[in-house]
């Protein structure tokens, strides 16, 4: 895999520097300046996270880009292949902690691949944050913060908004096998579907299909077609949730049921505006990645970092609030969404 590389690097002011450790919240202190600081170099974060050709990270991508800019970081962003992610998992942590980084960023989407990875680049004195994916185990693994969602918190979120619109048996869709976080989303989901006395079930697509999206459209139209008593879907992916409202034209079922996803495309928003798609949970990941940048280079310049796991969403997009979406959307590219 070719691994990708931005390097930035521009001054920036004190105020700056100051209402940016100011307005997160509690920090706490830690050691002094890094070697980078004290000769003069601008300070080096690696960031190890998913390939730009999802939905989900150009956003992400903006804002680790937007946030070294402005801090005068020297960034090195690394991206995982979804197709190979285990391998590539390793791979790109290899190729973070061999460079030796003033901090590596990660998202830890495959915690029995990445986590010996992030404990190791602690050892070797290169602290981490975790990003987006890794909730559950930042603590264990040695790592100063976690910036990002929490996944079951997503689907009961997701399963609360389908039972209000009336669906009764809700399908949530996992788009990447294997990956702890989108399963803890479907988990999370079943949770609040049983509260609600509602069912729930999941299809995890195969990782052959998982990036073809005529295909995810006619897997989930086919277990749509032996699971007829399905009402709503959630899906993880903004894509694969067009894929889904494309299986429900296709069988003709898509006046009966309702359709939310993760993640912001345009083509996703047009089908909020249309009433293909009923909602869009947004976890942000342009804060994901300004945030896990800025609070990096805080820690290695200053010591300090929020306290615990900061949250970026799930926060809701539907009709009621699109228009503003939609504004930012068209406006300022890669910052609310993939075109």
């Amino acid at each position: 895999m070719s691994l990708k590389r931005l390097r930035l690097g521009c001054d920036v002011s004190m105020v700056v520097r100051v209402f940016a450790a100011s307005s997160i919240g509690a920090v706490v202190l830690a050691a002094g300046l890094p070697a980078a600081e004290a000769a003069g170099k601008p300070i080096s974060v690696d960031f190890v996270s998913g390939p730009l050709n999802d939905s989900f990270f150009p956003p992400l991508y903006k804002g680790a880009h937007d946030a070294a800019h402005d801090l005068g970081v020297k960034l090195n962003y690394i991206p995982i292949d979804e197709s190979d992610i285990e391998a590539s998992s390793a791979q790109t942590m290899q190729a973070a902690i061999a460079q030796h980084p003033d901090a590596i960023v990660v998202g830890d989407f495959i915690p029995n691949v990445v986590d010996p990875y992030i404990k190791q680049a602690v050892a070797a004195g290169i602290p981490v944050y975790v990003d987006q994916s890794g909730q559950d185990q930042w603590r264990a693994d040695g790592a100063f913060g976690f910036v990002g969602q929490q996944g079951p918190q997503v689907g009961s979120a997701a399963a609360g908004y389908l039972a209000k619109d009336g669906s009764k048996n809700i399908l949530c869709v996992i788009n990447v096998p294997g990956n702890l976080y989108l399963q803890s989303i479907c988990r999370g989901l079943s949770a609040r579907a049983t509260a609600l006395d509602l069912k729930s079930e999941a299809l995890e697509l195969p990782t052959a299909d998982s990036t073809d999206q005529a295909q995810v459209s006619r897997d989930i139209g086919a277990y749509l077609q032996s699971h007829r008593d399905v009402n709503g879907i959630f899906t993880e992916n903004a894509a694969v949730g067009t894929a889904a409202v494309a299986a429900l034209d296709a069988a003709g079922t898509g006046d009966r049921v309702h359709v939310g996803t993760m993640e912001i495309s345009k083509i996703a928003l047009q089908e909020i505006q249309n009433g293909k798609l009923t909602f869009l949970v947004n976890e942000q990941p342009y804060l994901d990645g300004y945030y896990a940048v800025l609070f990096a280079a805080q820690y290695v310049k200053y010591g300090l970092a929020p306290v615990g796991a900061v949250s970026t969403g799930p926060s809701i997009v539907d009709k009621t609030n699109i228009d503003k979406i939609l504004t930012v959307f068209n406006s300022e590219p890669d910052i609310i969404g993939s075109r």
